[in-house]
């Protein structure tokens, strides 16, 4: 048992450094090169290394005491910038995901939809000779894999996962999902679990790239760095949200017939109906205010 919890506590920490400590102390150092370099002098390596002597040669981080408490400070202000992080990518994901019905989200909306009509109206152009056609579907897919209905791609491509099950299986994914989780192997948890870690941190990096974005009032350098977190981050949130909406479907592809018979209903043999669909989302739903909801009043 004891192996058992010095493991846990290990993994932990191993954790707690990876997503706290390290990308924190190297806010902190960034913040520490900003103060000392400013607008003025922001490539200056010089005066640089000359303030790091100065600060080395202070009595007071010298000293034993002064040397605990700034090994203290900075531990603590590593870990509090990294839970700043955290709650900066939480709200990044929420702009993501927004539906878009208001502005300025809605008039983002509305010019991904545009686009996303005209390369549709490009693809169905009679007179258009096949490398136009397939240029403009190309096109439309990199937009959205439906009409475009969101802000942005990452919230289209969760929108479009949720369109497909319910055209394929009649299925309301919201109703259906609690309950197809506590059937399906842990291997396809696990799968599900690392995808949808690796959107989280995606906008967790996010969340450090306006963190760096901020240094830009002291420090010019900080805003190609922001820049160009802010681009990994944004292109690692679509590759993770992309596998994520894939094992969505997938999930739903190999386990809802089995969902089915846990459920009760008949298993004829074969793929679930759209009719069966409709029929296990109906009493699945338990809303008072859906009228399709076997709760409903």
């Amino acid at each position: 048992m004891n192996g058992f919890l010095t493991e846990v506590a290990k993994r932990l920490a191993e954790r707690w450094a990876v997503l706290l400590a390290f990308p924190g102390l190297l806010y902190l150092a960034t913040v520490a090169i900003a103060y000392t370099l400013g607008w003025g002098h922001a490539l200056d390596v010089r005066r640089l290394n000359d303030q790091i002597g100065r600060w080395a040669q202070d009595p007071t981080l010298r000293s034993v005491g002064g040397s605990i408490l700034i090994i203290a400070a900075t531990l603590l202000g590593s870990v509090a910038l990294g839970l700043a992080a955290a709650t900066l990518g939480r709200a990044v994901s929420f702009v993501w995901t927004i539906p878009g019905r208001r502005p300025p989200a809605v008039w983002l909306t509305r010019w991904r939809r545009n686009r996303s009509q005209q390369a549709k109206r490009d693809a169905d152009e009679p007179f258009a000779n096949a490398d136009q056609i397939r240029a403009a579907i190309s096109r439309a897919d990199r937009i959205s894999p439906f009409e475009a209905d969101r802000p942005t791609w990452i919230g289209d491509r969760l929108l479009a996962s949720r369109l497909r099950i319910d055209r394929v299986y009649g299925l309301d994914l919201d109703a259906i999902w609690p309950r197809l989780w506590l059937i399906v192997p842990e291997t396809t948890r696990t799968e599900l679990n690392g995808a949808r870690d690796a959107y989280t941190a995606s906008a967790r990096l996010m969340g450090w790239a306006l963190l760096y974005a901020v240094l830009t009032i002291r420090w010019w350098p900080a805003a190609p760095l922001a820049l160009i977190i802010s681009i990994t981050a944004q292109v690692r949130a679509r590759e993770a949200i992309a596998m994520l909406a894939d094992l969505l479907e997938s999930t739903v592809d190999l386990h809802a017939r089995e969902l089915a018979t846990q459920l009760g209903f008949p298993d004829p043999g074969g793929p679930l109906t759209t009719d069966e669909g409709r029929t296990i989302t109906f009493h699945t739903r338990k809303s008072r205010w859906d009228p399709n909801s076997s709760a409903a009043e």
